[in-house]
C-alpha cells in the first residue's frame, strides 16, 4: 500500500484536488467513499482534497440541482462512480456520464474517472456493457479511466489508483498558473 504522496516541498500546499463521487446503491457508497479518501492519501497533506458526493437517485431532482450537480462533477480533478450490483444496465448513469462532456470546465489538466463495479456477493452480468460505456464517456470526456472490480480485499490495497494520480498531480504541478485558476473558479462560484 502506497502512503507517500507525490507533491512537493513539505511546507508549501501545491493546489486543490476535487472530488466527485457518484453512487448507484448503498453498498456502493462505501467503495466511494474508500475511494475518495485513498485518492485524499496518496496525494497527501500537500494537496488541499474537497469532497462531493451524490447519489445517482438525486437526478431526479429539479432541474437546478441536475444542472448544478452535473456542473461539479464536469469540474472534479477526479470523477468516481460507484455501483455494487450491475445486474441490469444502469442507461441513467450512463447518460449522466454521456452529458459531462457537453459542459465547459474549468479543468487546466485532464482528470481521472474511477469506475468501482460489484462487491463479493454480486458478480455482474452487464460488467462488459458498463465497462465499454465508461470507456467511452472517458474518451468523449478526456479523462483517464482507471476500472475495478470491488471484490473481497479490494479496499486492502489501493496500488491500482496510484500511478493515475501521481499522473494527474505531476500534470496539476506542473500546469502555470493551474492551481490559482482553480482556486479562483471555485471562490467565483
Amino acid at each position: 500500500m502506497h502512503t507517500d504522496a507525490y507533491a512537493g516541498p513539505e511546507t508549501e500546499v501545491n493546489g486543490r484536488l476535487r472530488l466527485f463521487s457518484l453512487y448507484v446503491d448503498f453498498a456502493a457508497s462505501a467503495h466511494a467513499r474508500w475511494a475518495a479518501g485513498a485518492i485524499s492519501k496518496l496525494a497527501g497533506p500537500r494537496w488541499q482534497c474537497s469532497t462531493e458526493m451524490w447519489k445517482l437517485d438525486s437526478l431526479n431532482a429539479s432541474e437546478s440541482v441536475k444542472k448544478m450537480v452535473a456542473g461539479d462533477a464536469a469540474n472534479a480533478d477526479v470523477l468516481i462512480v460507484a455501483a455494487s450490483s450491475l445486474d441490469q444496465r444502469e442507461p441513467k448513469l450512463i447518460e449522466w456520464l454521456d452529458s459531462l462532456a457537453t459542459f465547459k470546465t474549468n479543468c487546466p489538466v485532464p482528470g481521472l474517472l474511477v469506475g468501482l463495479f460489484g462487491d463479493e456477493e454480486n458478480r455482474s452480468r452487464e460488467l462488459e456493457w458498463t465497462a465499454q460505456q465508461f470507456i467511452y464517456c472517458a474518451r468523449q470526456m478526456g479523462r483517464r479511466l482507471l476500472l475495478q472490480w470491488m471484490e473481497r480485499g479490494s479496499t486492502n490495497d489501493y496500488d491500482w489508483l496510484a500511478d493515475g494520480v501521481k499522473t494527474l498531480l505531476a500534470r496539476k504541478q506542473s500546469t502555470p498558473g493551474a492551481a490559482f485558476r482553480q482556486e479562483t473558479a471555485a471562490v467565483a462560484s
